[in-house]
Order: C-alpha cells, then sequence, then structure tokens
C-alpha cells in the first residue's frame, strides 16, 4: 500500500459539512483515497459517525469505516464492526449490527435516505471557498463498542427422553371436579400400576409424550348405586380386574424440578367395574382417559408424582355414558436416555474489536468485493481458512444445576449499560372464551366506573382481539444490513423488547424490509418471524408485519365464545382495515359460528355466519366511531340479532374549565351489567354526553378525578318487570379517587437477576390507603329520580420484592363501601340496588415467577335482598417474567376466560450490550481464570 503522512497543506480538503477529527490522517497516491485513524469522528447534520478507520474516496463521496463503527442520531444507536456507504446514492451496508430503534423518534431523528441537512448530492460536491479545518463533533464522549457477554448456554434440564412410573393409588367417590378441591369418600378400591413414557417433540420447557399405563384394581365389598341392580344401594362384591390406557400428553416444566402434565387418551376395563355400573345410569368397558399431574424431582433422574386418573364418556361421547370413576394416583419415576438438546439459539459471533476465542475456527462466508475490502483496508489478503476445525460440542461434565449456577453469576456480572429502566405498556395476544365483553360496550364500562375504588385484582381482563398494543424501542442485531436510499434490510434480523441481556424475549425475523411511509412512519416487516422466550421455547409469529410506529398490531383470527347471541363456540377472522376516503377506515371480522352449526340450531344458512365491523373516521377535531355485533344475517331475526353503537364528538375548550370532551351517542341492543342484577340491555339510546378528567400529586399522594354528564332518551328494562320504558333521562357523576402512601419500603437491587428478575416494574414493598367520593344524579322524563353518594376506601399492603424463588411477592386489597341513595332509578341498568359492598383481592407468588391472582366484590349489606351476591369476580394463573407474561383467566360473573400472552414495553437511557450472548465452544474446558465469564 503506497500510504503516506503529508504535511497539513498538503492533505485532501475536507468538505464543509463533514465535521471531521482524528488522530492522524494519510493519502493513499495510488488509489487515490484518503485514510483517517484512530479515535474518529464524523457529523452528518444531526448524526454522529465513530470509528477506528475510515477511508474516503477521491470526491468523498464513499466512505469505508472498519473497528468499532457506532452511529448515533437522537435515541437512535448503532454499532457495526464494519461500514460502506455511498453519500451520492445513500446505499451502503453494515457488518456485525447492534442498535437500539425508538420508534417514537424515529422519523425525526433517523430520516431515511439524507445523512445530513443538505441533499445527498449537495452534501458531496465541493464549494469554491477554503474549507474549514477538522473540527470536533462534540464534547460528549464517544460510546464504546457493545460487546455480547460470553455466557454459559442454557442448561438442558431434561435431556432424557424415556420414563418408566411404578403407580400405587385409591379410587374416590366424588365428581370430577371435586377431585382437586379433596372432597368425596375415599373408596375400599386400590390401584396398582406401572406405566411407560416416550417424549416425542419438545420446544424448550414444553413438550409432547406417549403414554401406555397397565393398573390392577383390587376393590373390596362396598356400598352400590341407585342404577343397574335389581335393590338399590345394594352392598357389591369384591372385584379385581385390569385397565390399559394409552395417550397422548403435554407437560410443562414450570421450574427445572417441578412440572404440570395433562394426558388424553383411552381407558380400557378387562371388565365392567360394578361401582360404574351402578352409580351411572350407562356404563362402558371403554371411555376416555384424563390424566393431571405434578412432577417434583429428586434427582436429575428419579421424581415423585401425583396424578388425577379420571374415566369418563366425556358428556354421552362414548356410548352415551356422561361419568365414570376417579382415582389419587402416587408414583415413583425413572428417567433415562438422551434427547440431542434443542434449544433453537441463532448463532451471532462477536464482532470485530470483541473477545472471540473461536474466530480463528469460524468460517464466514465472504464474497469477493468483501475479500478486495479487505485488501483495500492492508490486511495483506491473507488467505482464510475454509475448513474449520470441529468444535468440542460435548455434553458438560458438570450438572445443570452447576451449569445454571455459573451462568447466573455471569448474567450478575455483565455491565448491561443501561439505566433509568421504566415499564410504558404491553403488547398482548389474547385467546379468550366466555361471552365476550364486546367492544361497543367495554370503553363505555370502564369510563362509568372510572375513579370508583376497586381491587386491582378485579381489573377487568378479556378482549376479542388476540393481539395488540405496541412497542416503541427496540434493540436489534444482525449479521449485516444493507442500507437503501428507502431504507433497510437484513437476510435475518434479531428484535428484542428486552432492555437487559441475556433477552428474555426476542423475535427472531427473516427477510426483513424496513420502508419509510408517506406518513414519515418507518414500517418494518418480515417474511418469517418466531418469537424466542428464555432463549428455550420458539414460537412462530405468523403475521407478516412485524413493527410500525404509533400503530396496534391486531390479530388476524378470533376465537371465543358467546352463549347469548352466537351459541357457544365461534370462529372469526379480521380482515385488512378499508380505507374510505382519507380520513376514514373500516374494520370487518367475519365469523363461523362453529357450535350452532354442530348443535343444528340454524333455522337457514344465514344464521350460520356473524360480523364485527369498526368504523374509525377523523375529520379535523371531530372523531367518529361506529361499531356494530351481527350474530346473524337471517332476514327475519337480523335486528334481533344485532348491537350497535357510536359516538361522534370533538374537544371543546370552555376556558376556564380547560378542554371539555363532548360526544353524540346511538346504541342499539346495548348490553351492560350491574351488580347484582346482573346482566341486563338498553334497547335503544341516544343523547349527548361531555365529560372532563385529570389527575395531579401532591407530593407522594396521587388524586385523579372524574366529571360527565349525559342528557338523552332510553329504551331499556324497567327494574323489576318484564316490560321496557321510554323516557328521557339526564344524568351527572362526579369522582374523586385519592392513593394515600402510608408506608413504603426498599426495592430489591435494580438488576436483571433481582428486581426486574420477574417483574417489569420493581416491586416497592407498602401500605396505601384508597380512597374514593362518587356522586350522582339522575332525573328521568316520567317524574322519578334518583341521587346517590357513595363512599369506598381501603388499604393495599404489599409484602416482598418479587426476586426470590418462593412467596417473596403478596399483595392484598381490601376495599370497604357504602351508598346512600335518594329517590330511584325506573330503569333496571343504572338502580342502584348494593348499598354495602366488600371486595376482597390477593396476588401470591407461589414459586419462581408463577402467580395466583384473585378478587371477589360482595353486597354485605344485611338489610338487602341481595346481601352475599357476588357483583364480580376473577382469577388468574399467571406466568409473570420482566419482558412478558402468560396468564389463564375466568371472571365467573360475566361468564369470561381465556390465555393472555404479552410483551411489555420500556423505555431506558443507554445503549445496552448485544442481546444474544455469545457462548465459546470450549467454554467448560478452559480453566476458570481463562474464562472470558
Amino acid at each position: 500500500m503506497a500510504q503516506e503522512q503529508l504535511p497539513a497543506e498538503d492533505l485532501q480538503e475536507v468538505p464543509e459539512h463533514l465535521e471531521l477529527k482524528a488522530d492522524r490522517q494519510l493519502v493513499d497516491r495510488r488509489r487515490g483515497v484518503t485514510v483517517v485513524e484512530g479515535n474518529v469522528s464524523i457529523r452528518l447534520g444531526e448524526a454522529v459517525l465513530f470509528a477506528d478507520r475510515i477511508e474516503f474516496d477521491g470526491d468523498f463521496q464513499t466512505l469505508f469505516a472498519r473497528g468499532s463503527v457506532r452511529f448515533r442520531r437522537g435515541r437512535q444507536f448503532f454499532q457495526a464492526s464494519a461500514l460502506r456507504y455511498n453519500l451520492v446514492q445513500n446505499e451502503g451496508e453494515l457488518d456485525d449490527v447492534y442498535g437500539v430503534i425508538d420508534l417514537e423518534s424515529l422519523d425525526r431523528d433517523f430520516q431515511v435516505g439524507s445523512t445530513a441537512d443538505q441533499s445527498p448530492s449537495e452534501s458531496a460536491v465541493q464549494t469554491d471557498e477554503q474549507p474549514a479545518p477538522p473540527q470536533a463533533v462534540s464534547n460528549e464522549p464517544s460510546p464504546e463498542m457493545a460487546c455480547p457477554p460470553m455466557l454459559p448456554p442454557v442448561p438442558d434440564w431434561h435431556p432424557q427422553d424415556w420414563a418408566v412410573t411404578a403407580w400405587g393409588g385409591q379410587m374416590i367417590d366424588a365428581a370430577y371436579g371435586d377431585t382437586f378441591l379433596g372432597k368425596g369418600r375415599m373408596r375400599p378400591e386400590a390401584v396398582l400400576g406401572i406405566g411407560l413414557q416416550r417424549r416425542i417433540l419438545r420446544a424448550g420447557p414444553l413438550s409432547l409424550e406417549l403414554e401406555a399405563d397397565l393398573f390392577s384394581h383390587i376393590a373390596g365389598q362396598q356400598p352400590g348405586g341407585e342404577f343397574n341392580q335389581s335393590r338399590p344401594y345394594s352392598n357389591l362384591p369384591a372385584q379385581s380386574f385390569g385397565e390399559g390406557v394409552v395417550g397422548i400428553g403435554a407437560r410443562l416444566w414450570v421450574q427445572p424440578w417441578l412440572s404440570v402434565s395433562f394426558m388424553e387418551g383411552i381407558s380400557y376395563n378387562s371388565e365392567l367395574s360394578l361401582y360404574e355400573k351402578t352409580y351411572r345410569e350407562k356404563y362402558s368397558q371403554v371411555l376416555n382417559y384424563l390424566g393431571v399431574e405434578v412432577e417434583a424431582a429428586v434427582s436429575p433422574d428419579v421424581s415423585v408424582v401425583g396424578r388425577i386418573h379420571h374415566r369418563s364418556g366425556v358428556y354421552g361421547l362414548y356410548n352415551g355414558v356422561t361419568e365414570g370413576s376417579n382415582a389419587y394416583l402416587f408414583g415413583l419415576r425413572y428417567r433415562w436416555g438422551e434427547e440431542e438438546s434443542q434449544q433453537g439459539i441463532s448463532e451471532m459471533p462477536p464482532p470485530l474489536g470483541c473477545t472471540d476465542p473461536d474466530r480463528d475456527v469460524r468460517v464466514r462466508a465472504t464474497s469477493l468485493s468483501d475479500r478486495l475490502e479487505s485488501i483495500a483496508f492492508g490486511d495483506g489478503g491473507d488467505d482464510q481458512a475454509h475448513i474449520p476445525t470441529e468444535p468440542d460440542r460435548s455434553k458438560p461434565e458438570i450438572s445443570p444445576a452447576e451449569q445454571q449456577s455459573q451462568r447466573t453469576a455471569a448474567i450478575r456480572s455483565i455491565d448491561q449499560r443501561v439505566s433509568d429502566v421504566e415499564f410504558k405498556g404491553s403488547f398482548s395476544i389474547e385467546r379468550r372464551t366466555g361471552i365476550p365483553d364486546q367492544r361497543i360496550n367495554s370503553g363505555v364500562k370502564a369510563e362509568n366506573r372510572f375513579g370508583v375504588v376497586r381491587v386491582p385484582q378485579l381489573k377487568l381482563l378479556g378482549s376479542t382481539q388476540l393481539l395488540n398494543g405496541t412497542i416503541s424501542r427496540w434493540r436489534v442485531q444482525a449479521a449485516k444490513v444493507r442500507i437503501t436510499a428507502r431504507g433497510w434490510q437484513a437476510d435475518r434480523m434479531g428484535f428484542s423488547n428486552d432492555p437487559f441481556t441475556p433477552a428474555q424475549t426476542r423475535i427472531d425475523a427473516e427477510g426483513v424490509l424496513a420502508r419509510e411511509q408517506p406518513n414519515g412512519d418507518v414500517l418494518i416487516s418480515a417474511r418469517r418471524n418466531r418469537l424466542i422466550i428464555d432463549e428455550r421455547l420458539p414460537i412462530p409469529v405468523t403475521r407478516r408485519q412485524l413493527i410500525q410506529k404509533e400503530e396496534e398490531v391486531e390479530n388476524r383470527w378470533v376465537i371465543g365464545i358467546d352463549n347469548d347471541d352466537r351459541d357457544g363456540l365461534f370462529l372469526g377472522r379480521n380482515l385488512k382495515p378499508v380505507k374510505i376516503g382519507s380520513s376514514t377506515e373500516l374494520s370487518l371480522q367475519p365469523q363461523i359460528l362453529v357450535q350452532r352449526a354442530l348443535d343444528g340450531q340454524a333455522d337457514s344458512a344465514a344464521d350460520l355466519f356473524g360480523m364485527e365491523a369498526d368504523l374509525r373516521g377523523r375529520y379535523g377535531d371531530y372523531r367518529l366511531r361506529a361499531d356494530a355485533d351481527i350474530s346473524s344475517f337471517s332476514g327475519n331475526d337480523f335486528l334481533d340479532s344485532s348491537r350497535y353503537w357510536g359516538t361522534f364528538g370533538r374537544d371543546v375548550n370552555l376556558g376556564a374549565l380547560g378542554e371539555i370532551r363532548t360526544e353524540l351517542f346511538g346504541a342499539y341492543r346495548y348490553r351492560t351489567w350491574n351488580g347484582s342484577l346482573g346482566e341486563t340491555d338498553i334497547q335503544a339510546a341516544y343523547g349527548l354526553l361531555g365529560s372532563k378528567r385529570g389527575e395531579w400529586n401532591q407530593g407522594d399522594t396521587r388524586h385523579r378525578y372524574l366529571i360527565r354528564a349525559a342528557v338523552g332518551d332510553y329504551y331499556a328494562d324497567r327494574y323489576n318487570s318484564r316490560k321496557m320504558l321510554r323516557t328521557g333521562r339526564s344524568s351527572v357523576f362526579a369522582s374523586f379517587t385519592s392513593n394515600i402512601p402510608l408506608w413504603r419500603g426498599k426495592t430489591a437491587e435494580l438488576t436483571p437477576t433481582e428486581a426486574y428478575r420477574f417483574s417489569p416494574v420493581a416491586i416497592v414493598p407498602g401500605l396505601t390507603l384508597n380512597t374514593n367520593i362518587n356522586t350522582t344524579l339522575g332525573i328521568y322524563g316520567q317524574g322519578s329520580h334518583q341521587e346517590s353518594l357513595s363512599f369506598s376506601g381501603g388499604p393495599t399492603l404489599t409484602l416482598g420484592t418479587f426476586s426470590k424463588p418462593f412467596l417473596d411477592f403478596t399483595q392484598l386489597t381490601m376495599i370497604g363501601g357504602g351508598t346512600l341513595r335518594n329517590g330511584a332509578s325506573p330503569y333496571e341498568f343504572d338502580r342502584i340496588v348494593d348499598f354495602g359492598t366488600l371486595g376482597i383481592g390477593l396476588t401470591q407468588q407461589i414459586v419462581g415467577p408463577l402467580l395466583i391472582s384473585t378478587g371477589v366484590n360482595l353486597n354485605v349489606d344485611p338489610g338487602s335482598e341481595f346481601y352475599g351476591d357476588v357483583l364480580d369476580s376473577n382469577i388468574e394463573l399467571r406466568w409473570q417474567r420482566r419482558s412478558y407474561d402468560v396468564g389463564l383467566y375466568f371472571n365467573p360473573y360475566q361468564g369470561i376466560g381465556g390465555v393472555r400472552f404479552r410483551l411489555n414495553d420500556f423505555s431506558f437511557k443507554g445503549t445496552g450490550v448485544p442481546f444474544m450472548p455469545y457462548a465459546p465452544a470450549d467454554w467448560l474446558n478452559d480453566v476458570d481464570e481463562d474464562r472470558p465469564y
């Protein structure tokens, strides 16, 4: 290379718009390029580029940067080992990329296709003016290259794919549901047996297993039942018979030593069970089998098992049998065999400039341009090895517990390079069953109850959407990114919502493409996505669109049960929204009413289809929202099978009163719930409403208020009557809520292995007093009136920090309330009948990230005819982690339930470090002092 260092007056002139600083500047006369080396920094408009070495062509139209390349603009940060970029065409490539994307400021921080305030063509042209000398970019220190931490891999806790179990137990006379509560009478019938299991599929902590069991039933003399014998309830003689079971099971390891399993199969008795014959009207030797078990490991190979053993006819599917028999089984299980670990981790080697013990033995595909570039950068173009040394990937000679201990210690030592972590919201995936809380109702219901103190465990769960929400800040990682004038693309890229490393959740995306939209948003899409949970469980994500700023990502498929309107199970699909003009959008969800079809309850083909439709519009300051819920297209029943709700309004500035939200509203067959009175309908309503809400802090105390007034005409169910009533209604509602901290403890250490181990927020132990006072006024056109004054309040006690493995988080809330009423509403939907209420909520950590949360609200007015009635209830079993949570929930009061998955959104300061840690091939074979972790 013909490079030399020249006097300053002979150096290539640097264009004015490139504010350049470096330790030295060289010129390669033969190739006509300028090279700057050593702590290089360049300002390109509002962006700053750092590197160890940058090479420019003669006209400063292209640049090659290599070694600790870092780019920062606003809240966006990228780093790479190499950058090739054409300043005229705005195209280039980045190698070994890691960065942080903030979608809320992406369009203003990083305007795709522009590197400076000038246009691309202007920025490449030198002026006749004398160029300014190189200048410092800023006084801010350069961010150092973030290297991936080297960690031991996630241990494979359960490589064994075979298991044998010795069973013993006893039969119980109880309904299936009661066996979970320990209710029933133990019968004199012993069960002994042996079982064989074979794992056929594994994905992280989830697995599918084939199972076969042989049991021997030894029954003594016992009372008989009322069926199928000459004298009901006669004693049954002793009996012995065999039972064979085959089936398939799903197992979830909730902890390395604890799992739960559900097995579904077929059970065959060698002869008729006298118990089943006399206690069931119909009986059969062949019945369905369902096993629910809990397994606790006492060593890597041996575990103890408890199972509920259940035979039944599945609601008459087997020979009309509706019940069967139940037993408690206990077993000793031995596991053996070895299956290759399937962690599903995409390898992302450390970039140049970072420690990489395997760099000399790794083969990385190189193109001709890459080799020419290597020569240009002065490495001599030495030949690369194309046949790698086979790394040692043998099974570690330490136990999984020791490996996990080393991994945990290594994670604690990571310099995370983030601070001020703040939980912002959630991106949720939800599958729900039960009577759906229709979207046309849920918003109004929530607004009407705003400010009333309720236990947090009764927070309304459920949505007809499977997937919704936004993630505004993503960390990204890729081996190579190609930059174009309109955006960028990558063959494969990782995205993580988790601010810490290693990430608890990340998206492994293929065929990634980013494009700037006409409105300034940057849309990032992918051909195929996988969600990787805890580096163990890969979940396919079928949605093509991945990220879009300020847009809620919606689901396509909807599964639910609507017992009232749709006769049970239905299946829907959200179609792509239809644009109507520039300001209106129509969303449609056609549905197939599966249960109605199976039960033969349809009078015509039109009864088998339903629809949900949402119309949204924005016209200047005015907002339009209209919703339709159609459960049949039959002409005769169309109106009686439809529900509608709509609003149209704007915010009005009333001077000293501030902004008031005003809306015209209309509804047809609107469904709502009213405490002890349960579900009720408003057949039709229209009118005008206005509301004002706000909040402020007074020291550590938080105050909120809501004022809401409405006037309209209502046609709805009359209270305590089957007749309907139509009359005018004017109402005012005012509420004032305060949250007063009485005691506040300390959080755990703000690290990913302590305070942020299981929770997206640092749990603060403490005691808080929640208070609310609200009043209502209702005047009705037929002369009635109703006024009320309500007080409610109570403490919330939080114990623990949710950072330890067992029972380290308890939250208990108790809310009592009383209401004074004058007059009475003639309608059922707003009649106040619950004058004394008590709400109790409890959230408890069981083990690790497993929580149970439950709440109930009761009528406790002893003078009320509804005394003791449940006003609301909910129970949820939740797997809670920092960056995601999975919950199973059920609300008996409203009859809804489902499965929910959420990704959490965070804001934070700092760059973080690459979230796909690298495990060297010989991570275990190095002596302790040489290990990179």
